[in-house]
């Protein structure tokens, strides 16, 4: 175990953290050096952000590990600006510097000739620079540890922007004339109700504008297989629908680790940086999986360790997706989520994902294993 680690698991809480410690961790810890901040603005590292002062110059003493840097600049009316920040794997005794951007209102690498230079300045000069740098909080080090556990450096590298901003929406190039919709006839009429919806919920996706992203700006997310592949025929749609374990296959097969992955590295640029995409890709994440009762037993050692971390992950969603009601797509998925690991014969697992959502959400799924008329098989007639 490294020296910075060996001091961590000492001391989680500044309030009680000696002074023999601090200076432990100052020496052996990364620093985050930021220059020209405007005062007033919203600075965050991970879990704990505050307005910055005059003098304020960084942060020191953080853990060896993947962290999330955003800011929020004021407007002239006291209006902030939508979180704007990246993530950087930090390692044991490394020193990065960014600086403010006044045209973007962001943070960005510091670049110029003397660098290296200046690098080793600051490294030799640090003790001097220790009263303009704030601590990183360690007491939210061991939540934090717990969404971040299985993110590695490659994991930054595979899934960050190539420019390495996060925005709370991505950037769109505008949409030529010859790329808007125009709609679609179809002559496919389904007797069924509910087939009629399925299949008006899967044409919904051709009635958008094919709008594309800045080269460069979006993170780099699996593109996720339909639920129901398209122009699928009526007999297929049900079973699909019912069960999508062949999307799940696709998903899955051969990637379980890296799919893991980022499914926490998703979360954390939402918590963080309030990315809308990262939280739609969450999400469609968690209705693909939580829709497969034989996935939940084909894969069931990568449902075991996702059930784990949703256990650290859905007590930090915002108020609106902590309802429990029929409205909440999250609740509906984690409650189908349950059902089919208890039917898989997950039942440790299930059993301490409710226990843990009991607990935290006051989330009770009554009436589980009481079939609902919605999801009784549909007989197609051809």
């Amino acid at each position: 175990m490294s020296t910075s680690k060996q001091i961590i698991s000492e001391s989680l809480s500044l309030t009680t953290m000696s002074p023999e410690t601090a200076l432990k961790l100052f020496e052996n810890c990364a620093v985050l050096i930021i220059a020209g901040v405007p005062p007033g603005t919203e600075f965050g590292i991970d879990l704990k952000s505050f307005y910055v002062g005059e003098d304020f110059r960084g942060v020191k003493m953080i853990p060896e590990g993947v962290h999330v840097i955003y800011c929020s600049s004021r407007g002239p009316y006291g209006d902030m600006a939508p979180r704007v920040g990246f993530t950087h794997f930090f390692k044991r005794g490394e020193i990065v510097i960014r600086e403010w951007d006044n045209n973007t209102e962001e943070l960005r690498h510091r670049v110029h000739k003397g660098i290296i230079d200046e690098t080793d300045n600051i490294k030799r000069n640090l003790r001097n620079l220790d009263r303009y740098l704030a601590p990183y909080d360690y007491d939210t080090l061991v939540k934090w540890s717990n969404l971040t556990a299985n993110i590695t450096e490659e994991t930054v590298r595979r899934l960050s922007p190539d420019n390495g901003i996060v925005r709370n929406s991505i950037e769109l190039l505008s949409c030529a004339d010859a790329d808007r919709p125009r709609g679609a006839n179809t002559s496919l009429e389904p007797t069924s109700t509910r087939l009629t919806k399925i299949r008006s919920w899967m044409d919904e996706e051709e009635l958008l504008p094919k709008l594309k992203a800045i080269p460069g700006t979006i993170p780099k997310f699996t593109c996720l297989p339909p639920r129901c592949p398209k122009n699928a025929p009526p007999s297929e749609i049900s079973k699909h629908y019912i069960d999508s374990i062949a999307a799940v296959e696709l998903l899955l097969q051969g990637c379980e680790k890296e799919i893991y992955e980022e499914i926490e590295f998703t979360f954390i640029l939402f918590l963080c940086c309030h990315s809308i995409e990262a939280l739609s890709h969450w999400r469609n994440i968690l209705l693909l999986l939580s829709n497969s009762e034989k996935a939940a037993e084909k894969f069931s050692g990568f449902f075991r360790k996702y059930s784990t971390v949703l256990q650290h992950q859905l007590p930090e969603l915002p108020l609106e997706l902590m309802e429990q009601n029929q409205n909440n797509t999250v609740y509906l998925d984690v409650r189908r989520l349950v059902l089919n690991c208890y039917q898989a014969g997950l039942t440790s697992a299930a059993r301490q994902l409710e226990k843990s959502i009991n607990e935290t959400l006051l989330w009770k799924f009554e009436n589980l294993f009481e079939e609902d008329p919605d999801e009784m098989p549909t007989v197609v007639e051809l």
